[in-house]
């Protein structure tokens, strides 16, 4: 009765916790769905308040981030797209775009060398690498 017992618990554990994060992470996608529709409508402070929140659900979500630093970047709100893009890069740094944005927030900072560091990442990528070069160009900084 009791072997029966701890299988029921371990199968419901491992049935039920992939299925509550997979929960958690539709209801983060629609929340950020929702944050970057705000955005566009030019709610920003609405668009805080969801992203935010989408933040506190899934903790190792970059997504949140992403948003938060797009839009902050689109502000011109430099710090506080540069917290976000890079809270986002710590979560998962192989993601491309996230590296591309710091590029970009980067060269509009004026921090050569930060921005030819993530051009150069691009450039290895074929996804990048057109773009990558013609950055690294404009900035004298190709390897």
């Amino acid at each position: 009765m009791k072997k029966r017992i701890w299988r029921l618990v371990l199968i419901s554990h491992f049935l039920i916790f992939p299925l509550s994060h997979f929960l958690f992470s539709q209801d983060v996608n629609q929340l950020v769905a929702e944050g970057n529709k705000l955005i566009k409508e030019k709610k920003y402070d609405e668009a805080v308040k969801v992203l935010f929140e989408a933040k506190k659900l899934d903790e190792k979500s970059p997504l949140p981030d992403i948003s938060l630093g797009m839009m902050f970047l689109q502000k011109n709100s430099l710090w506080e797209a540069e917290t976000h893009l890079k809270s986002a890069e710590k979560l998962s740094p192989e993601l491309n775009g996230v590296q591309y944005t710091l590029a970009l927030l980067y060269e509009k900072k004026g921090e050569k060398e930060n921005a030819v560091n993530y051009w150069n990442k691009l450039a290895k990528n074929p996804d990048f690498k057109e773009i990558a070069k013609r950055h690294l160009l404009f900035l004298g900084g190709e390897k």
